[in-house]
């Protein structure tokens, strides 16, 4: 009769892992030990057995409390965004309501804080029991993640491995400063504008000089200027003063509402907006495929034209 051959275990326990996990995130035992309700005798038996498995020490002691050696904090970067995902399965697979769960979704900081946080109060009044969690957005170049339901990214559109849906973003505003730009009326736009500095978002190199071809401007004049990584400082810098900004409309509706910046000549649509990234299959579950549909909703009726006399000036 044969008997069965022990499997050898290749990681370590989940008992392990998360008293790691703990001590790492509380640099102290006792602490771990009262986070998860369990002894700090068992807190340290879970150390010592992941020690062991892995081969080298994970913890130094310093003073009163416990640090990760260099060994330990790479693995310990490795594991925990294994661990917040398996948290977030947890709870969602826990939740009462049938409508309920968590999204996790990554995000262009700028749009998320100026345009899509202000409006998920009203996707929350018809799904109450929705949890968001957000991640860091993804770059431009970077591979989906697997731990994320869908990424909001800025660009043309087109990325490998995940479906893309346009939401916002595509009309392109000059704005200034009420200060910067004087409503004189005379010599037309590119008098006025070709006297400022010209602020660029570094992966909308095609804005600027969009944006001039249609206001009879050569392309050559406007590719001067400060370069941002994120719309958020360029539109700080046109609020400061600094200089004239092409930005997305929905970025700016509430400055350009309350007169705190002007718009200058006509918006211009550029072929590269807000997208909703996502792997095909997600569609299967109803939470995601209704919070789709709304955002897209949202993003087709988003854009307001500032109100005559509220912060629009042809020059």
């Amino acid at each position: 009769m044969r008997h069965a051959i022990p499997m050898k275990r290749l990681c370590p326990t989940i008992l392990e892992l998360l008293a790691f996990d703990a001590v790492a995130r509380h640099g102290s035992v006792t602490l771990a030990a009262e986070a998860l309700c369990v002894s700090v005798s068992g807190i340290s038996k879970q150390l010592s057995g992941l020690e062991r498995f892995i081969g080298k020490p994970m913890f130094r002691k310093n003073g009163r409390g416990i640090v990760l050696t260099p060994a330990g904090r790479e693995y310990w970067m490795k594991i925990s965004p294994c661990l917040r995902t398996l948290e977030s399965a947890s709870f969602e697979a826990r939740a009462e309501h049938p409508g309920g769960g968590i999204l996790t979704l990554a995000s262009v900081p700028t749009f998320l804080t100026k345009w899509l946080i202000p409006r998920l109060a009203g996707f929350r009044r018809d799904h109450p029991d929705v949890t968001f969690s957000f991640r860091q957005h993804v770059g431009a170049y970077e591979g989906f993640p697997s731990d994320i339901d869908a990424a909001i990214r800025y660009g043309e559109g087109h990325w490998q491995d995940v479906r893309s849906d346009y939401i916002a973003g595509c009309e392109f505003v000059c704005i200034a400063a009420p200060d910067l730009v004087p409503d004189t009326g005379v010599g037309g736009v590119s008098a006025v504008v070709l006297q400022h500095t010209f602020l660029h978002h570094e992966q909308a190199p095609q804005a600027w000089p969009g944006w001039a071809a249609q206001h009879g401007i050569k392309g050559a004049q406007v590719v001067g200027g400060p370069r941002f990584a994120q719309y958020s400082a360029l539109i700080q810098a046109s609020l400061s003063g600094l200089g004239l900004g092409l930005v997305p409309q929905i970025l700016v509706e509430d400055e350009l509402q309350e007169g705190r910046l002007t718009a200058v000549g006509d918006p211009v649509t550029i072929d590269q907006g807000h997208y909703f990234c996502y792997v095909e299959d997600k569609l299967e579950r109803p939470l995601f495929a209704a919070f789709r549909d709304w955002l897209l909703r949202e993003g087709r009726g988003t854009v307001r034209k500032p109100a005559p006399g509220q912060g629009t000036r042809s020059a």
